[in-house]
């Protein structure tokens, strides 16, 4: 049984393609952040949540790997796997699969931070949300870490 949250599922769209015949880096990314937007859902922040307690989720960084082209109509899978939380942040690691097959196609990183809309500053998320995040990281806790995760850019890789 996969312990990753599916938060994206559809087809890549004729906009998506540029000049290459190939999805547009920039759509990977939208699909990405379409995948937070259900991944909030799924964590209990969704659109009357959020207006009620006037709080959201805010990307504070994203490191995005790219590791296959996609082509115009093919079926994308997103799922997402929470990495660490705290009171106010979450680092979730999301894969972008190919629909049919389950080949990886990119990766992206990011570290999202919840927030008072009120006070438009970073709070600690509500005792709602906390013990659904709770929830999710004590139910991915044995999966495998992402190889991808914490990887940086660089020239060169180590050696070692």
């Amino acid at each position: 049984m996969t312990t990753e949250l599916k938060v994206f599922d559809g087809p890549v769209l004729p906009e998506w393609i540029d000049y290459n015949g190939h999805m547009n880096d920039a759509c990977y990314v939208l699909v990405f952040s379409q995948a937070i937007d259900e991944f909030m859902v799924q964590i209990g922040l969704n659109e009357a949540f959020r207006n009620e307690h006037r709080v959201s989720i805010y990307t504070l960084q994203s490191m995005v790997h790219y590791l296959q082209e996609v082509s115009l109509g093919e079926p994308l899978l997103v799922e997402a796997r929470l990495l660490e939380s705290d009171a106010k942040k979450l680092r979730v690691f999301f894969t972008m699969r190919h629909g049919d097959t389950g080949t990886e196609l990119a990766a992206m990183e990011t570290l999202l931070l919840h927030m008072d809309m009120a006070a438009q500053r970073a709070a600690p998320m509500l005792p709602v949300t906390a013990d659904k995040v709770a929830t999710l990281q004590q139910r991915q806790a044995g999966s495998d870490w992402p190889a991808l995760a914490g990887r940086s850019i660089a020239l060169t890789r180590p050696r070692g």
